[in-house]
């Protein structure tokens, strides 16, 4: 057991804000003379911690620049002095200093031990005795290479045994790392066929975490770690019953969607929230009044909104609606969708709008299939001159619901392929349609229309760094007097809103403020007020932020040329595709896993026989009404293109 000792300096990492606190301690150490032997295994690694601090740059603002020459000066000293310490240190004596070393230095230790060969003078005996003892201790001993080749057979027997090391493979090839964290090596003994049995053995333990469950489930294939579809079944039930079981005993959040059409509504719409049940009404006497084909196609976006103002998708994932928990909770794929409760409930409120909605329109003796059929082979015709020879065929009322997903399933890729030939060529050519028979990429179906889509480039960190400190919630700027009661979300909203003085910020907040200043993207007044140098540009980058993508032929011509000139800059960047990128996520999420190792794969299991059976008509009937979703969404999408290049290009018809 080693002893803590909180007193002593320790290196974490070049951007821990606790950095100057450390370098507070170890002045003392800098500024006094240098021992001419040390004993203590503790001083020594101290000695190491602190060169780290100066070797990375990282000084106190107190500290004079004759100063930091000296303690550079110094620092070397201290290497001589670690070298010649842990030289000491072999296989009669490892036992004993590693015995005596604080808890705080037991990374340090193994560092020193990895990057001067010491492990060449330990004996693999006492190096198992050492991970016997303290078996958490592998999670450090995997970050160095070089320990772990010397040590290999070593390390492969305890991670065969060890209860945790499902979850080691799963951290090094699935995870998603949310912070940055050191590379683990894993020995090069174990086979495929180990990490395999690694994972069936961790879902027949009797301690298993439900997150690294279901990645189980989802695992993406490596060439050097596989796992087999009976041990993903083997999770997917497991991950079942846990689940049923905890909620049978605890009473969890539940929330919930309501949809109802009612006559003699005071409004077309309207909604709102009941004990986490969301509520919405539609206005049956204004379907009645507008109740041709085209009215209802256009209902999805009028009523139910499945696009906004710039014909944006609304129900994609997007990483500003989840809550701080919801992303630092639980473990997550770096291959998987991220979906949180705001994702979840857009998803249930969506699928309930649009299987009440086919009750609403069948009662006006009509079809949801019959609409989509009229808008995309007639109406597209009549208002933006789209192909005329434009295909779609539809199921009969009288199939079941999976054969009616079998029969529209391929429909839907027909039309993403029939609106790509109309792009590239100006026309439909069904000959060639049929010659290629691959599917078509979602993220390949062109846009009839040049700069499509602006995306933040991601590369500025300049830029980046700016718009967090406008837009995140986490940046403690719009949190100042006299305006900390009414709790803006935003340094951004703040401005919006109040007027604001230099003077208001404590000086620990000034240098962010300071920092937008040398940025251009504020300025100080003669009475001291904060003023935003260009509006424009802000609201375009607020829109990015919260949005992830912004459609440009939508922004009004003021606008627009705020974006070129943010192009010039480099801090946006154009696509020209049917489906921004959030949109072509949100597709593969539930089409198939091309992109996402969680998506619902509903393209290829309905293709391949290996959807749920033909008597499980619920799972059926909610794959249909998800294509059919996806299929008013398409065909809203394909109404935006046609009409953004009507209006650029008037003489299209």
């Amino acid at each position: 057991m080693h002893a803590a000792d909180l007193n002593r300096v320790v290196y974490y990492s070049k951007d821990d804000l606790a950095g100057s606190s450390h370098l507070t301690k170890g002045e003392s150490i800098l500024r006094s003379s240098t021992k001419s032997n040390y004993t203590d295994i503790n001083d020594v690694l101290e000695l190491y911690n602190i060169k780290k601090y100066i070797d990375n740059d990282l000084f106190l603002n107190s500290w004079t620049p004759e100063d930091i020459i000296a303690f550079k000066q110094k620092v070397n000293e201290f290497g001589k002095i670690v070298g010649q310490f842990m030289s000491t240190i072999d296989d009669n004596n490892v036992l004993q200093q590693y015995s005596l070393t604080v808890r705080e230095y037991i990374d340090s230790f193994w560092e020193l031990v990895n990057n001067q060969a010491i492990f060449k003078r330990i004996s693999k005996v006492n190096f198992s005795t050492i991970l016997t003892d303290e078996p958490h201790l592998i999670y450090t001993i995997l970050t160095h290479r070089s320990i772990v080749d010397q040590y290999n057979s070593e390390l492969k027997t305890f991670l065969l045994t060890y209860p945790k090391s499902a979850e080691i493979l799963l951290s090094i090839y699935e995870v998603k790392q949310e912070f940055r964290t050191k590379q683990k090596y894993l020995p090069k003994s174990l086979t495929i066929e180990d990490k395999e049995t690694i994972i069936s053995n961790y879902l027949e333990s009797s301690n298993v975490n439900l997150n690294y469950v279901g990645l189980i489930q989802n695992i993406r294939n490596k060439t050097d770690f596989k796992v087999s579809d009976k041990i993903r079944l083997k999770a997917k039930r497991l991950q079942k019953l846990e689940t049923e079981q905890f909620f049978s005993e605890n009473n969890g959040m539940k929330y919930g969607v309501s949809i109802s059409f009612i006559d003699n509504a005071t409004k077309i719409k309207d909604g709102y929230m009941d004990n986490l049940v969301a509520n919405y009404s539609y206005s049956l006497d204004y379907i009645k009044q507008h109740n041709d084909n085209y009215s209802l196609f256009e209902n999805f976006k009028i009523l139910f909104e499945y696009l906004d103002i710039q014909n944006r998708i609304t129900l994609v994932s997007k990483r500003g609606q989840m809550g701080v928990m919801e992303m630092l909770m639980g473990v997550h794929s770096q291959n998987e969708y991220r979906v949180g409760i705001v994702f979840q409930l857009s998803e249930m409120t969506s699928q309930a709008q649009i299987v009440a909605y086919d009750k609403v329109v069948s009662d006006l003796n009509k079809s949801l299939e019959d609409i989509l059929h009229y808008v995309y082979t007639s109406k597209f015709q009549e208002i933006y001159g789209y192909a005329d020879n434009a295909h779609l065929s539809i199921p009969s009322a009288t199939n079941s619901f999976f054969e009616k997903v079998r029969l529209l399933a391929p429909e839907f890729e027909s039309v993403l392929k029939q609106f790509k030939l109309f792009v590239e060529d100006g026309y439909i050519d069904f000959e060639l349609l049929q010659i290629s028979s691959s599917p078509s990429a979602i993220k390949d179906i062109p846009s009839l229309n040049q700069k499509k889509y602006i995306y933040f480039n991601e590369d500025n960190e300049i830029i980046v760094g700016c718009a967090n400190l406008f837009f995140s919630d986490q940046t403690g700027l719009s949190y100042v007097e006299p305006f900390q009661n009414k709790n803006y979300a935003s340094f951004f909203d703040l401005l919006e809103n109040e007027v604001v003085y230099f003077d208001n910020y404590e000086d620990y907040q000034k240098p962010k403020i300071d920092y937008l200043i040398e940025k251009g993207f504020i300025s100080i007044d003669e009475k001291g007020v904060i003023q935003i140098t260009n509006p424009e540009r802000l609201i375009i980058l607020k829109d990015l932020y919260f949005n992830e993508v912004a459609s440009f032929h939508h922004y009004p011509i003021n606008f627009q040329e705020e974006v070129n000139r943010m192009a010039a800059d480099n801090i946006v960047f154009f696509e020209s595709t049917l489906f921004s990128k959030p949109e072509q996520s949100y597709l593969n999420y539930f089409l198939n896993k091309s992109e996402f190792t969680n998506g619902l794969d509903l393209r290829n299991s309905y293709l391949h026989g290996t959807q749920a059976k033909p008597d499980e008509v619920q799972k059926h009937q909610y794959a249909y009404f998800t294509y059919l979703r996806l299929l008013f969404m398409t065909l809203l999408k394909i109404e935006d293109d046609l009409l953004i290049s009507q209006e650029t290009t008037p003489n299209l018809n």
